[in-house]
């Protein structure tokens, strides 16, 4: 039987931002119906080389702090650019200042960051039928905030941002937001907010939801257990297996392969650090081309038949950024005496303040089954030795990713520690 494997994506973000007041009783509004985004055509010219090389130099540094944390983790430097990058909108002064230094850099504007990440949206959305990828962005707003108009118009207009205006002490509230989230990750993810603070009087949410066939397939009657070695001991597992022509590539002390997804603009690699190395001591000793170097490396033509052994797995990854942006150089953007977001409210006070940035990731990559035809049954049946050039075995915590080859910039990144822990 034919078999399908895909990788399914879910990525949130979600930003709270809050001041010292009260909220009063009323009806909710779609403040969309002042607001006419523009139309801005992309083009991969239009993404400034000088904004690619700083986000993914932003995604590497998130990446390394956010591998502080133990066990399995995985987070999307895609999800947590854009929905900074919405805030950064409504920041001015040092807080401002702050925010362009770890997402760009302060010779860098915030128009210029604008046009590249609408750019960069709409070049990702235009995937094939077989390769399923949509970003969705949304601004909540509670009823007695009063939003400066241009703030809100810029996020409709770079960012395709829902904007909604609604009653934060209405105990609905929560499931009004959580229902959104669940639409925008296909029933993935079904809650984000539990209950509202009395001081959170917005609410920033970017989602990344992905989806896609393999350019070639695994076959799941290759599927078997094996032993895969966990910081805590041997565990057996699936492992899916193949034998074909792959990008097979070595990296600073590390051996990878590069797995294309149907439409060839993603692609999916897995990075197990030489024997001396834990992933995370192997990540702790890169720079800030990391991704721009696998990228390239990802794209570049097979080579080698290599014979890859590689484990199933699910992972649900939920963790506060706070601490790992603050050590980047945002904590100003978090501390209530020192923020400044006055360009994000009408009187253009500086009371608000990031009180969270809440990530949440899903990703599952597994076998699905379709209809067979007796040729692939044929292809996959080895009755003799394999030949093969390389091998890679993932039996050991490795690094793993989906990448946009087009600009280099991680979709999603993660280190596998134990691949039957969820």
């Amino acid at each position: 039987m034919k078999q399908r494997v895909f990788n399914c994506l879910i990525v949130f973000i979600c930003l709270s931002l809050a001041f010292s007041g009260c909220a009063s009783q009323g009806g909710a509004a779609d403040l969309m119906a002042d607001l006419k985004p523009s139309q801005q055509p992309a083009s991969p010219a239009q993404i400034d080389k000088a904004i690619k090389k700083e986000s993914n130099a932003f995604a590497v540094d998130l990446f390394k702090k956010s591998a502080e944390n133990e066990g399995n983790i995985m987070i999307s430097p895609a999800s947590v650019y854009l929905a900074l990058a919405m805030t950064l909108n409504g920041a001015d002064g040092e807080t401002k200042t702050a925010m362009l230094d770890v997402l760009a850099d302060p010779g860098l504007t915030v128009d210029l960051i604008n046009n590249a990440c609408r750019s960069w949206i709409d070049l990702l959305e235009k995937t094939d039928s077989k390769t399923k990828l949509e970003i969705a962005n949304s601004i909540w707003f509670d009823q007695d905030f009063t939003p400066y108009k241009p703030f809100l118009q810029k996020n409709a207009d770079y960012f395709a941002a829902d904007i909604k205006k609604l009653n934060f002490n209405d105990r609905n509230t929560p499931k009004i937001i959580n229902n959104w989230v669940k639409e925008a990750t296909h029933n993935t993810i079904d809650k984000i907010v539990d209950s509202i603070d009395p001081d959170v009087v917005i609410y920033l949410i970017n989602a990344v939801y992905f989806k896609s066939d393999w350019q070639t397939e695994f076959n799941k009657n290759n599927t078997r257990d094996r032993t895969f070695n966990t910081p805590d001991g041997t565990i057996e597992t699936p492992f899916m297996h193949r034998l074909d022509r792959m990008t097979y590539f070595s990296i600073n002390k590390a051996t990878g392969v590069a797995l294309p997804y149907a439409d060839q603009k993603f692609a999916y690699f897995a990075l197990l650090p030489d024997k001396e190395m834990t992933p995370r001591e192997w990540l702790a000793e890169q720079d800030q081309s990391l991704f721009n170097d696998l990228a390239r490396l990802m794209a570049k033509k097979p080579k080698y038949t290599v014979q890859l052994a590689m484990p199933k797995f699910e992972v649900h990854y939920e963790d506060s950024l706070l601490n790992e942006l603050t050590e980047l150089g945002m904590g100003i953007a978090f501390d209530p005496d020192q923020s400044d977001f006055s360009q994000m409210n009408e009187q253009h006070t500086k009371d608000l303040y990031i009180s969270e940035v809440k990530h949440k990731t899903f990703i599952r990559v597994d076998e699905k089954g379709t209809e067979a035809s007796a040729a692939t049954s044929v292809e996959v049946r080895v009755t003799s030795a394999p030949q093969f050039d390389k091998e890679l075995t993932l039996d050991r915590p490795f690094l793993y990713g989906i990448m946009d080859l087009q600009t280099g910039m991680p979709l999603f990144v993660g280190i596998m520690e134990n691949p039957a822990a969820e």
